[in-house]
């Protein structure tokens, strides 16, 4: 039976890198493509040449190929190298996971529709890392990492351009933060939002982010070049609200022009400066 729906994030929709380098037009499109994505027999993967996908979406196929010039949708209709998975848990990495096999015909794909699927396919297993013998076959299994965790527990994984696929369990327990972001570095755009747990930080640091401090923060730093992770943006926005803080409970002395003193007329002597008709 097909899960009838995904989770979205709007924080990681806004916070893709590539994802924010295309146009408008091809990130409305790139949920269409998710939307087939997910109702695809193998999920995560539509193995037809881009012109049928993009007959299927019912969108323009230049936005198509722009998706995938930025990394976004990945493949091609000339086939696609393997999508080889790392795992990580605990900071500690897992052997590599073949989740997709080298092809040499049509293949376009989501990577983390992928991994979603594997975490999902190997969620009652006996450690995380390793799949029950009834694996799907585009997920073999290389080896394990001993880290074990109860047999009920299963990933909360997140998605790309802000979507992630939901698991009918009823016992999924969230191994991470909700607002748990890719570490890619990325510049200050306009649309950028701080993580949910930066207010619940302000609070316990005493510092006010006003109404008007982010938009302030997202205007300066627009203007320059600098990139960062999300948790260092975040960082960023609350130096900035501390400072501010502090200007607020130090504020500078106005500086204090001298006292003009008044001129003295009764001792100038006005004749040295009669010039002769």
């Amino acid at each position: 039976m097909k899960r009838p729906s995904f989770q979205f994030y709007p924080a990681d929709w806004r916070n893709s890198a590539n994802l924010r380098r295309c146009s408008e037009g091809a990130r409305g499109v790139w949920m269409d493509v998710l939307c087939l994505m997910h109702d695809s027999d193998e999920y995560g993967v539509l193995r037809w040449p881009l012109v049928d996908i993009a007959r299927a979406a019912g969108v323009p196929i230049k936005l198509l190929k722009e998706l995938s010039d930025r990394g976004v949708l990945k493949g091609g209709d000339n086939g696609c190298d393997a999508y080889i998975h790392t795992p990580m848990h605990a900071r500690k990495k897992g052997e590599p996971i073949t989740l997709l096999e080298k092809v040499n015909t049509a293949c376009w794909f989501s990577s983390r529709f992928l991994v979603d699927e594997w975490h999902r396919s190997v969620s009652g297993g006996n450690t995380r890392f390793k799949a029950p013998d009834d694996a799907p076959s585009h997920g073999e299994v290389k080896g394990e990492v001993k880290e074990k965790q109860s047999p009920n527990a299963s990933p909360s994984v997140r998605l790309g351009a802000g979507a992630t696929s939901t698991s009918t369990s009823k016992n999924l327990k969230p191994t991470s933060q909700p607002d748990a972001r890719d570490p890619e570095k990325f510049q200050m755009h306009v649309g950028w939002q701080p993580s949910l747990h930066v207010a619940d930080l302000a609070r316990q640091a005493g510092v006010v982010l006003k109404p008007g401090k982010l938009p302030e923060f997202i205007a300066h730093w627009l203007t320059q070049p600098h990139q960062r992770t999300q948790a260092e943006w975040d960082k960023a926005l609350l130096q900035s609200a501390q400072h501010d803080k502090l200007r607020e409970q130090s504020p500078l002395p106005p500086k204090e022009k001298p006292a003009r003193k008044p001129e003295d007329f009764t001792k100038k002597d006005y004749g040295t400066e009669i010039r002769p008709l």
